[in-house]
């Protein structure tokens, strides 16, 4: 019976030793387990924080072209003070153009803000109402910014119209 005791304890503290071995295994697999989600979190973050710097890397290049985009816009849309004449004798012709008796144009020069000066002018056109709405379609089409800010048209005698217009420009002084 001895034996059989020695045999029973031999297995009783191999299976224990198992036991322990496979507690080991586990608790390495967990710890594994946990290094790699944190790695892969580690990661995760990594990548977003990239993303995040590559974005905002393009967008501080958007704001250091911004100066020069700025300045073709103003070249190209704003009128100078130089080609205000010209705009002048532009709004002139287009009166003109759409057989319209030319008006007395009051200009009035803001102050100068932000590199920008603005033109505010008011005249009155009384014509057709198809003349007066080719009038507002020519100006409109003009290339360089020049907005009309009131238009008040009201009828007359004889199938006649009068318009009476607020208008503004920008100039680059």
């Amino acid at each position: 019976m001895k034996t059989y005791k020695i045999i029973l304890a031999a297995l009783l503290a191999l299976l224990a030793l198992g036991a322990a071995a496979l507690l080991f295994a586990l608790g390495q697999g967990a710890v594994a387990d946990l290094r790699q989600r944190s790695q892969r979190l580690r990661g995760e973050t990594l990548r977003r924080e990239q993303q995040a710097l590559a974005a905002l890397a393009a967008e501080h290049d958007e704001w250091k072209n911004l100066p020069a985009a700025l300045a073709e816009f103003r070249r190209a849309q704003v009128i100078s003070l130089d080609d205000f004449a010209r705009f002048r004798r532009e709004l002139n012709l287009c009166i003109d153009d759409n057989g319209l008796p030319a008006p007395d144009i009051a200009f009035r020069f803001g102050p100068v803000r932000g590199g920008l000066q603005k033109v505010s002018f008011q005249f009155v056109l009384r014509g057709s109402y198809r003349s007066l709405k080719k009038f507002i379609h020519d100006m409109e089409r003009k290339p360089k910014m020049q907005f009309f800010s009131a238009i008040d048209l009201s009828g007359g005698d004889s199938g006649s119209v009068t318009g009476r217009f607020s208008m503004e420009a920008h100039l680059v002084p």
